[in-house]
């Protein structure tokens, strides 16, 4: 009886609740950057967007090989942050907006 009350109390000490498996996502570490450049060519020519905060020139913005049919879209804001551990990023178009969060997982994405 002793030996089985012991491999209960065991058992009992070594089981996990449903708040322990839960899986515990990391806080998003955004930084301060000058740029975000993503490009996918999945579809058609492709498609290629340039976030560059304000006073940045686009010729100071490392971007990815897009052909001539691919589709360049410039978006300059106020305010541009990226995550490295989930590729997101965030932009302020002025700086009374709230942030705009975008994820770059699927694309080629550069930043600086």
């Amino acid at each position: 009886m002793k030996r089985y009350l012991l491999l209960s109390i065991l058992l009992v000490s070594c089981s996990t609740s449903d708040d322990d498996v839960t899986a515990n996502p990391q806080t998003p570490t955004y930084k301060n950057v000058n740029y975000v450049t993503i490009t996918n060519e999945n579809t058609g020519g492709g498609s290629q967007f340039v976030y560059l905060k304000s006073g940045i020139s686009e010729s100071s913005a490392d971007i990815c090989y897009c052909d001539a049919s691919c589709s360049k879209e410039i978006i300059v804001v106020s305010d541009l942050q990226f995550d490295q551990q989930s590729l997101n990023f965030r932009f302020k178009k002025s700086p009374s907006d709230n942030y705009t969060t975008r994820s770059s997982i699927d694309w080629c994405t550069r930043f600086q």
